[in-house]
């Protein structure tokens, strides 16, 4: 694993990197009740509040190794637990370079995400993921997460 930082994202080169991994995230979401320009036009809209939720009370934070070169990113803020019907942390996006997963990157900027809410109050972290995203799930499962529900769709 090759040394690296995170820090929080700032400016348009942070922009513009987080926006070129949304090709990645749109390539393993499966939604059989949408088409696959529905799914892009979703992951740009969602992207795009990235940094509305950072200048808010979110955080997006960037992974980049000693010469600078982005690695991946997490964007975390302010969701809902609703079996508590309370505040809770929200990871609601995580990527990182093809050539740097099963690294650890993933795994420290969720812990990045984690530590953020911690210091923030949350007593809990959440996240989605698409139900295709058979890596992200396993991932996320080996990381402590658990699946309370599941969503299905349908197109009439």
């Amino acid at each position: 694993m090759s040394a690296f930082v995170i820090r929080s994202a700032s400016g348009a080169e942070d922009r513009e990197f987080i926006r070129t991994l949304d090709d990645r995230l749109i390539d393993v979401i499966v939604a059989p009740a949408h088409s696959r320009a529905e799914v892009a036009a979703f992951q740009a809209r969602f992207t795009a509040t990235a940094f509305a939720a950072s200048e808010e009370a979110g955080a997006t934070f960037v992974a980049c190794n000693a010469d600078g070169r982005r690695l991946g990113y997490v964007n975390v803020r302010p969701g809902v637990d609703d079996i508590a019907d309370a505040p809770c942390a929200y990871i609601a996006l995580l990527a990182v370079v093809e050539e740097q997963e099963r690294t650890g990157v993933a795994r420290a900027l969720v812990q990045h995400a984690e530590s953020w809410a911690m210091q923030k109050g949350y007593e809990r972290i959440a996240l989605d993921v698409f139900a295709s995203n058979a890596g992200a799930r396993a991932f996320y499962e080996s990381a402590g997460y658990g699946a309370e529900t599941l969503r299905l769709v349908r197109q009439i």
